[in-house]
């Protein structure tokens, strides 16, 4: 009896032994440390400790945008979180196709892995010059998708010595690559950006610069095989002396009709402050569309027609459908750099709105008109707007406003 018991807590050692030795190699006791200069760099940039040669796998608890939370020492113990990181290093070989044409043997390459629930959700490519700037960042995701396709044979009988098709079924399994991939320059400039779509579409944009500063941006499509680009349209930036920006000129080129001589110009407020007042509607800028209009909504096969004046000011813009049928056309009147009133035509229905100004330029009332009936009236006194509705021509609501926020609203009894 004695010996069966010794025997029993002999074989549970060596049992509880072999699973102890099981869990330190799993939580990585025995891998080499990353050397120390490794605490100099931050979480978020993963360090440059790899440039000269390939080190151990990193992992993190991470979030849903795959930022490093946590340094996790074991794999097994990361993929238990919702969502965990890894980051490692990699050759030249290790690249896929496509980012093989910008790597340059200065760069180090680190690849992110993210994961959610244990299964690998995103991939990202980090190429990175000897100043740990990023010159590339790519993301992609391989989309895979079943076809069925039809394999036609010809059968020739030997006694007859004619010819009979035989149909094969067969599921064809195509690969397309959805993601993106950003390129910069040595003064961490975006330069390129290609945008990949699992069709096999490939939309590519071109960034100008001067003294820092965006000039211009050029859109370019691919062809079906994703190789050859042609210009879409090109976007230039205008700044003031400031450098704050002014406005965005776009030009179109082939199979884009723009109506007119003059590219499509977009224009901001010459004061930033009034554009940062998103909750005062009472403020300098440029209102092509004002709010008692509702809300613009056009389709991709839709159109707009601009009329400006030699100072660049719209005088009417008019929306068409995909078959050249006016939709509605917005007819704008100007007093020097203000407009005073704009009038929207949509069918049977015809809205107005007239605007007032103070002697410092800011709009200071609102009256609104539906087919010549008044409807509502917003002016602004001090730090208040007060908002009144009318019914047949007859004041019906009238609410406070303080500050962006409603403070009290009235039914007015006639």
């Amino acid at each position: 009896m004695f010996k069966k018991k010794y025997i029993l807590v002999i074989f549970s050692t060596l049992l509880l032994c072999a699973g102890f030795a099981a869990l330190t190699q799993e939580l990585d006791f025995f891998a080499p440390d990353p050397p120390d200069e490794l605490d100099e760099h931050s979480l978020d940039d993963g360090g440059d400790y790899f440039l000269d040669e390939k080190k151990p796998i990193r992992w993190f608890r991470s979030n849903a945008g795959g930022m490093p939370l946590e340094e996790i020492d074991s794999r097994f113990i990361a993929l238990r979180n919702e969502f965990a990181l890894s980051i490692d290093s990699a050759k030249s070989d290790d690249l896929p196709e496509f980012l093989i044409k910008y790597y340059d043997e200065e760069y180090a390459v680190e690849i992110r892995t993210l994961y959610k629930n244990g299964l690998q959700s995103r991939t990202q490519w980090l190429f990175k010059d000897e100043n740990s700037n990023t010159r590339l960042n790519a993301v992609f995701q391989e989309i895979v998708t079943e076809k069925l396709d039809y394999v036609i044979t010809y059968v020739i009988d030997e006694e007859t010595g004619h010819e009979s098709e035989e149909t094969e079924e067969r599921i064809i399994f195509d690969k397309n690559v959805k993601g993106f991939i950003e390129i910069f320059d040595e003064d961490n400039n975006l330069s390129f950006e290609f945008r990949f779509f699992d069709d096999g579409r490939v939309i590519r944009t071109d960034y100008g610069y001067k003294d820092k500063l965006v000039i211009s941006s050029t859109v370019l499509f691919s062809d079906e095989n994703g190789v050859q680009f042609r210009k879409i349209h090109t976007d230039n930036f205008r700044y003031n002396r400031t450098m704050s920006l002014r406005s965005i000129e776009r030009v179109f080129y082939e199979n884009i009709k723009q109506t007119g001589e003059e590219p499509v110009r977009i224009y901001f407020p010459r004061n930033i402050m009034s554009a940062a007042r998103d909750g005062i509607f009472l403020s300098e800028r440029l209102n092509v569309y004002p709010e008692y209009f509702g809300d613009v909504f056009i389709s991709s096969n839709y159109k707009m027609r601009f009329e400006t004046d030699e100072r660049a000011r719209i005088l009417s813009q008019t929306l068409y459908d995909e078959e050249d049928n006016v939709i509605w056309v917005i007819i704008n009147t100007w007093t020097g750099n203000r407009i005073i009133s704009s009038v929207k035509t949509e069918g049977d229905i015809i809205l107005k709105a007239e605007f007032e100004y103070n002697s410092a330029g800011n709009r200071i009332l609102e009256r609104n008109y539906k087919n010549g009936q008044l409807e509502r009236i917003v002016r602004e006194e001090g730090n208040m707007e007060i908002e009144e509705l009318y019914m047949n021509n007859i004041l019906v609501l009238r609410a406070v406003w303080e500050d962006g926020r409603k403070i009290s609203e009235a039914r007015i009894r006639n």
